[in-house]
């Protein structure tokens, strides 16, 4: 029997089935490259959209905007001298003034956020916060406005001794922010007896930031009814620019 033409048949139809899988992944890799494409031009889409809404509001009216740019470019400039002398408040406070002016205007916005982390840098201090201590002086006088960044580091142990009937806290003592907890690290901040006594403590964790709402000694201690049995401590870093 002549085996020639089934060969031939056999090549032909295998021929056949490579030539479709190559059309078949041709067309697959086509609508992948289609999909990129589409992704691409829809991403690029959004960011000219972004970047449209968070362009500076600028006035309309030439001479008014022909102010508003004079104003800016000397802004910039007294900024710019102010933050190489150190003068980091009076930086900050030219770079509010252009962000107040032109709202979102790049350069006053990163002025701004790079004034405040130099404020939080200028000046430190480290203080061992006893647990079985009171309100404990930290030695950091706070300046209403400044950024501060606080570093905690340590360990302690809330001691009860107590009878059957417990340990009722004193109403004075009762905290009025939910997130401070028996054991918590709390400061208050205060420039005399009568203010320590009266100031709103507040939580004061580990890597956290906060503005000074009001100048004066940062006072810290741990939330007890009665530290006297407890133990251990923290070591509490103080980022700010201080106070004389």
């Amino acid at each position: 029997m002549n085996r020639l033409p089934f060969l031939l048949v056999f090549l032909a139809a295998c021929l056949a089935n490579d030539s479709r899988r190559t059309v078949t992944a041709q067309n697959a890799n086509l609508k992948r490259f289609q999909q990129q494409q589409q992704q691409l031009q829809r991403r690029m889409d959004q960011a000219v959209k972004d970047a449209a809404k968070n362009q500076p509001d600028l006035p309309s009216d030439p001479e008014l905007l022909s102010l508003h740019k004079e104003f800016i470019v000397k802004a910039e400039k007294l900024a710019g001298e102010y933050e190489r002398k150190k003068q980091f408040d009076k930086a900050r406070e030219v770079f509010e003034a252009m962000a107040r002016l032109v709202p979102k205007y790049p350069e006053a916005e990163a002025g701004v956020k790079r004034m405040l982390q130099m404020q939080s840098m200028k000046d430190r201090k480290v203080i061992k916060v006893e647990a079985t201590g009171g309100w404990q002086d930290s030695g950091a006088q706070l300046i209403k406005g400044m950024p501060v960044h606080v570093e905690v580091q340590g360990t302690w142990s809330v001691v009860f001794e107590t009878g059957a009937e417990g340990i009722e806290i004193p109403e004075k003592m009762k905290p009025r922010d939910s997130r401070i907890k028996l054991g918590t690290l709390i400061g208050v901040i205060a420039s005399s007896p009568g203010e320590l006594e009266k100031a709103k403590p507040f939580v004061v964790k580990h890597g956290g930031d906060f503005v000074a709402d009001s100048s004066g000694r940062l006072f810290l201690r741990m939330f007890d009814v009665d530290p006297t049995d407890n133990r251990g401590e923290m070591m509490v870093l103080i980022q700010s620019t201080f106070g004389n």
